[in-house]
């Protein structure tokens, strides 16, 4: 089967099907690509990003209450564009 691929811009919501999310809102913090391959999803930036930035930004609903935030399949995440990208 091939590759399913999804682009999103920065401050696109993060959907339910990639994580799903209790009491917070996800959302890119960057341009995106996101690729489901063999049961995996794997998210690459559109432009390089040095490994201490972050991807994925969570905003917190309820602070009185725990947040959780679950992976519906295994994610890899890159730091490197698609196209450059070794993996």
């Amino acid at each position: 089967m091939p590759d399913k691929t999804w682009t999103f811009e920065a401050g696109d919501r993060v959907p339910d099907w990639l994580m799903r999310q209790t009491n917070c809102v996800l959302r890119f913090d960057r341009d995106a690509v996101v690729v489901e391959s063999e049961s995996t999803f794997e998210i690459y930036p559109v432009s390089p990003m040095t490994s201490d930035e972050t991807m994925v930004l969570a905003e917190i609903i309820d602070q009185q209450r725990d947040a959780e935030v679950e992976q519906v399949l295994p994610i890899k995440a890159h730091t490197t564009p698609r196209s450059l990208s070794l993996n």
